[in-house]
């Protein structure tokens, strides 16, 4: 038997070109309230798939889906819900779990069609053109009604006990021996105490959960149709006995590793520290109300949550109690004291704390104290502790945390949160007690509630709402609302068993691990003319349209793809010698049918059409994309084959694999050529004091930074250097030589020109190819002025790996120099552009940049 687990069988087996994986039905998609996500699709897929087989009632009446908290488990479920019901005929569904709170917030998700969690159509479920309504019962009818979904919703604590301990109108085993059930399993981990045990001693609660498991699995054996299907994002398959259970039943995979490193997640920041737990509360209090300032000054519309999390019932009260008076006492001056003590500890530019405070110090602090002391009271803030949390109101206010109606902030707690809690706004939890336990069920504890706390909140930014991060490779201000922080205490022990638990739990963290590198503008160059009032010249940028994206060639993908066609390559052991079967070659054009542009795209998941839709917004289906001349439907792949081989001997995975090749590079043109923007040849002045300033550049303690030529970057004493504005060079190898080369000639420069200074230009200074959109940052400015006129120079070295692909940029910068239509839009002085070929290391090109160097500058 295959050691490989049901998901992977499946995935192969759809891999196969000869294996057409079913498609979701209309219905599906018409029944849910909310769009399937890719993985959500897979997920379904796959299951249909099992239940389409001979052997459905057999090999797979009991299946799991393992999926990373936050992934959309529950809209799942819904979706198998629906698909059982229509294909299959069931109607009797048991929902169980192990939690009062999850049936709460799961009779809303299934039932409640006024709740914005509800996952079916509010209009109401339509198959088949009947009406379907879903009926909540305790039990089930002898008789069912047509066109009607019954569900039991319970914990299984208590199905457990109407089982084993029958009552009049009660479930029972024998009344449920004809009926055909779909059992439904949430945070089904909890009942695996049997198979999960050993030899050992089991305590009260692994007994409990061992009586469960053993009276789902008697249900599941009741009626040869009946279904267990199960939900959980906790399965450890280490555990040799779980293994062994599941590998026949995991219809689906998608761990939390997976699911973050797709970007639907937030990003996972420790923010390890030395203080007290009031400073701690504190900090957590800036920082989410730092939070929501950024966002309100982006057009975003958030409340931020916070979580204080504690390990006993009492310190979580006192914590409660000394937060609300933290928030009642605080003064104007009190606040300044600490955002000024702030600035002067948290100095790394880089650090969220150093934003949050130089925020703080710009902003109206009687404005911040008046809005803290009426976001903050005893109405905004839950104790989950309290004997009265669980009535019906506090668990409304818990599961709706994102309603613009909802008016909690903060919430104290420590063990009920763990499991079946939905938020997607909770962006800071603080961990309180440094007297807290550090052992690994502890921090098991606490990577699971982290996890919890990673679900991405889909803002709306621009107009568009995203459920995958968006700021991951930029500078935006809004990281902070794709970011989940941990603020915890800074313990050996306990960082290494929280470490070990988060990597348990396949959850990415980031960490301050780096070395800080700073760069200084001189005071002395501050003081300049050129420096106060002086510009710096970038191009103007105008919108980009659907009009600008018509077909393949605005992507720059060429509809004509050559593909040299090799029959057998003979490598010989140790000489690494090469023989190329077939020297006399010819060209043969390869027919695609429409099925096989399925196929490819099908497997790719870059072409799925909501995804597609956002990168070529002119297309209205996938059909269209696959049909239209100006896209595939006037694609032509040339073949060069060896004499006497044609295109019909080709297999059918080799035409496929071939078009495959064309799909990914026309993805890779498609992604980087599709921006909002495009450039002009028009360049306007922005004045040098706004892009040219101090920088820090942090250097990974562990993995340092590689230059592209391989370099490790290092600080260079710039001091006595006076045309250079900086105090120290961060530079990698390549670099270095540049201003080496630079030093070279300063003293020629000198007497061309009467001022004289190179520019380090950290990512702030951006120019566009003119009537394109890909932009970049060259990595030096040269600033050169005489009697008429003022240069700027825009120097790039670059190494061998990527001179060819960025050849382009090259073109760009001497183009600067030729083109008759640059328009410089300059008041006081007249300006001209200069792009210099590539600095490289390479001899050759190098004294190429030098005579270009000499004759456009000397």
């Amino acid at each position: 038997m295959s050691n490989e687990i049901l998901h992977a069988r499946i995935e192969k087996r759809f891999n196969d070109i000869f294996e057409t994986p079913p498609e979701i039905p209309d219905y599906i998609y018409a029944n849910l309230s909310h769009d399937l996500r890719p993985y959500q699709e897979e997920a379904i897929r796959y299951f249909m798939y099992t239940q389409q087989s001979d052997a459905a009632d057999i090999s797979f009446n009991h299946l799991l889906f393992h999926m990373a908290t936050g992934s959309g488990k529950t809209l799942v479920l819904a979706a198998t819900i629906l698909y059982l019901f229509k294909e299959k005929g069931h109607q009797n569904f048991i929902f169980f779990v192990n939690s009062d709170a999850i049936i709460k917030k799961t009779f809303d998700n299934l039932t409640n069609s006024a709740s914005l969690k509800y996952l079916f159509n509010r209009e109401g479920i339509i198959i088949d053109g009947s009406p379907v309504t879903i009926q909540v019962v305790d039990v089930f009818p002898t008789l069912p009604a047509n066109h009607t979904i019954y569900l039991k919703l319970t914990t299984i604590q208590k199905l457990h006990m109407d089982l084993t301990n029958p009552r009049e109108n009660g479930l029972t085993y024998e009344s449920l021996k004809e009926t055909d059930l779909v059992l439904l399993a949430d945070e089904a981990h909890h009942i695996n105490a049997l198979t999960r045990s050993d030899k050992k001693k089991l305590d009260t609660k692994e007994l409990e959960e061992k009586t469960w498991e053993s009276t789902v699995s008697k249900l599941l054996r009741q009626h040869s149709s009946n279904r267990l299907i199960e939900y959980t994002a906790t399965i450890d398959l280490n555990n040799d006995a779980l293994f062994q259970k599941y590998r026949d039943r995991i219809v689906f995979q998608y761990d939390l590793k997976h699911f973050m490193e797709d970007g639907y997640s937030k990003n996972v920041v420790l923010l390890r520290a030395n203080e007290d737990d009031s400073q701690k509360m504190l900090n957590g209090l800036l920082l989410s109300q730092y939070r929501k300032y950024i966002a309100q000054d982006h057009g975003v519309d958030l409340k931020p949550i916070i979580l204080f999390k504690s390990n006993k019932i009492a310190t979580s009260l006192e914590a409660n109690k000394i937060f609300l008076s933290l928030v009642e006492e605080m003064t104007v001056e009190g606040l300044k004291a600490i955002v000024d003590r702030g600035i002067s500890i948290y100095q790394n530019a880089q650090s969220i704390w150093h934003k949050m405070f130089v925020y703080y110090r710009e902003k109206d602090l009687n404005h911040v104290v008046r809005d803290l002391k009426w976001e903050f009271t005893h109405g905004t803030i839950l104790n989950a502790n309290d004997a009265s949390f669980l009535s019906e109101g506090n668990a409304l206010l818990l599961n709706t945390l994102e309603d613009g109606g909802n008016p909690v902030r903060a919430i104290f707690a420590v063990a009920k949160l763990n499991e079946g809690w939905d938020v997607l706004n909770l962006f800071d939890i603080v961990r309180i007690s440094e007297g807290a336990s550090s052992s690994k069920k502890t921090t098991d504890s606490e990577a699971q509630l982290i996890g919890r706390g990673a679900r991405y909140y889909p803002f709306v930014h621009e107009g568009k709402s995203s459920y995958i991060r968006r700021f991951d490779y930029s500078n935006s201000d809004l990281k902070p609302i794709e970011t989940l922080h941990y603020h915890t205490i800074n313990d050996n022990a306990y960082i290494k068993n929280l470490e070990k638990s988060l990597e348990a739990a396949n959850i990415q963290v980031k960490e301050d691990q780096y070395d800080r590198l700073e760069a200084k503008v001189k005071q002395k160059i501050r003081k300049m003319d050129f420096f106060k009032n002086g510009k710096i010249y970038i191009n103007k940028l105008v919108p980009t349209s659907a009009a600008d994206y018509e077909s393949f060639k605005d992507y720059n993908v060429s509809q004509v793809y050559d593909v040299l066609y090799e029959t057998a390559v003979e490598q010989q052991y140790l000489s690494g010698q090469t023989t190329i079967a077939g020297t006399k070659r010819y060209e043969e054009q390869l027919p695609v049918s429409k099925m096989l542009f399925q196929k490819a795209i099908q497997r790719n998941t870059f072409y799925r059409f909501n995804n597609l839709k956002s990168y070529i917004p002119n297309i209205s289906s996938v059909k269209q994309f696959i049909e239209d001349k100006r896209f595939l439907g006037n694609l032509k792949i040339n073949l060069s084959l060896p004499q006497g081989m044609t295109v019909q001997d080709l297999a059918p995975k080799e035409k496929l694999s071939i078009v495959e090749r064309f799909l990914a590079y026309a993805e890779k043109n498609i992604r980087s050529n599709y921006m909002k923007e495009r450039g002009t040849a028009v360049f306007e002045g922005v004045a040098f004091s706004r892009l040219i300033d101090d920088y820090v550049v942090e250097m990974n303690k562990v993995n340092q930074r590689i230059s592209n030529v391989t370099q490790v970057v290092r600080t260079r004493n710039m001091r006595d250097h006076d045309w250079y504005i900086y105090d120290q060079a961060i530079v990698n190898g390549l670099e270095s030589s540049l201003i080496d080369f630079i030093n070279d000639y300063i003293e020629t420069l000198s007497e061309k020109y009467e001022e004289v200074y190179l520019i380090r230009n950290e990512r702030k200074v951006k120019v566009v190819e003119i009537d394109g959109v890909r932009g970049f940052m060259p990595d030096f400015l040269l600033y050169l002025k005489n009697a008429d006129y003022t240069y700027q120079v825009f120097i790039e070295p670059k190494g061998d790996n990527l001179r060819e692909h960025d050849e382009w940029k090259q073109e760009f910068l001497l183009s600067l120099s030729t083109r008759t239509d640059i328009e410089i839009l300059s008041e006081s002085e007249e300006v001209r552009l200069v792009g210099i070929k590539f600095y490289s290391d390479n001899q050759e090109l190098k004294q190429a940049f030098r005579e270009d160097f000499q004759e456009k500058l000397l």
